[in-house]
């Protein structure tokens, strides 16, 4: 015989419900102040590595300042690192592993490689004015890093 749970009686009174609580929109697509370019991510993918200056085997790399885990920076501030290939372990991933340059090197290293792209994709009249908008916002923090605070 089972023992009376007295837990488990019905209440005799009607359970009272609160609001739900209202939670922030989410950002729209479109709305962030993050470029998002494929267009732009392959005109970047289609010059030699930034690092080793092989071509054909390029991806839009991401600089990895003030940035959490899966959030990638502005595509504005890409640059072009050689994929892995058989036998070749490639500079995008060796960047993203942080195995590429030291951490004291590696905003200089970002700077000068987002740099030297802007300047190639201005020079082959690929860098049009919404992404040097985006580059204007996303430059700052890195400015900051590299320059110290007075940037």
């Amino acid at each position: 015989m089972r023992a009376h749970n007295s837990t488990l009686k019905p209440s005799t009174k009607p359970m009272k419900r609160s609001p739900m609580k209202r939670r922030a929109p989410k950002a729209k697509p479109g709305k962030s102040n993050v470029l998002r370019s494929i267009e732009h991510r392959q005109n970047v993918a289609s010059l030699p590595c930034a690092k080793c200056g092989i071509v054909g085997f390029s991806q839009a790399a991401h600089p990895n300042f003030n940035k959490g885990m899966g959030i990638k920076n502005c595509d504005s501030l890409a640059f072009p690192l050689c994929s892995d290939r058989p036998g070749v372990r490639g500079h995008h991933s060796l960047h993203d592993q942080g195995a590429l340059y030291t951490k004291e090197e590696r905003p200089i290293r970002e700077w000068e490689h987002t740099d030297a792209t802007r300047a190639q994709l201005m020079r082959m009249n690929k860098w049009p004015a919404h992404v040097e908008a985006a580059y204007q916002r996303a430059i700052v923090p890195l400015a900051r890093m590299v320059q110290g605070d007075g940037a």
